[in-house]
């Protein structure tokens, strides 16, 4: 892939439904994983969903492991922190 098609891919913007608009990139958030709760931090905004970063009291648990302490979550199954 050429690099001018990578840099376009990059470039694309991502329009986030209604669900989504309190959860803006570094919020901090809570959510349901497996029947699990965890909290994290929004590295990423997408459409439906978001891209998680554990956060660190929850590092060294076996999901955050197995999914290299990123998960995507729907945001209608996400609160905001305080």
């Amino acid at each position: 892939m050429s690099n001018e098609k990578r840099s376009e891919q990059n470039k694309q913007i991502i329009e986030v439904n209604e669900l989504g608009e309190p959860f803006g990139k570094s919020t901090h958030v809570s959510f349901i994983f497996n029947r699990q709760h965890f909290k994290g931090i929004v590295e990423k905004q997408l459409k439906n969903s978001a891209i998680i970063d554990f956060d660190d009291e929850y590092s060294g648990s076996e999901t955050a492991l197995d999914l290299k302490q990123k998960v995507v979550v729907s945001y209608s199954k996400m609160k905001l922190l305080k």
